[in-house]
């Protein structure tokens, strides 16, 4: 698959979302997804615990970045949102990750190289 055709794919399945929830690491996370236009991201600034605090809707998608500390953050959230009651969207994580691999991108604040071509 040629990277135009999988960027194409990424950002239909970022279109599908975007008017979800969504929990990223920090500011330049969030804002690459501002840009794509999400207006539902969180960050987390005080720690997970504080992060889960401020979920407004019963489904999330935890978009940290796709490195092992990354990985490491998405699986304590999404281990702590469940035992509150909260649905994660992990199958599009899954598949973002897939398509982060592809493009040879780890982090989310990635995107904007992506987006701006």
């Amino acid at each position: 698959m040629l990277r135009k055709e999988i960027e194409e794919e990424l950002f239909e399945l970022l279109g599908k979302v975007k008017g979800e929830q969504v929990i990223v690491e920090g500011k330049r996370d969030k804002s690459a997804l501002c840009l794509l236009g999400f207006k539902n991201v969180l960050t987390i600034n005080k720690g997970i615990y504080e992060t889960a605090e401020k979920v407004k809707k019963d489904k999330i998608i935890i978009l940290t970045d796709f490195d092992s500390e990354g990985r490491q953050i998405a699986k304590k959230l999404n281990l702590f949102l469940q035992s509150l009651g909260f649905r994660v969207d992990r199958e599009t994580r899954r598949k973002l990750g897939l398509l982060f691999t592809r493009l040879k991108i780890r982090k989310i604040e990635e995107l904007r190289g992506v987006y701006n071509g």
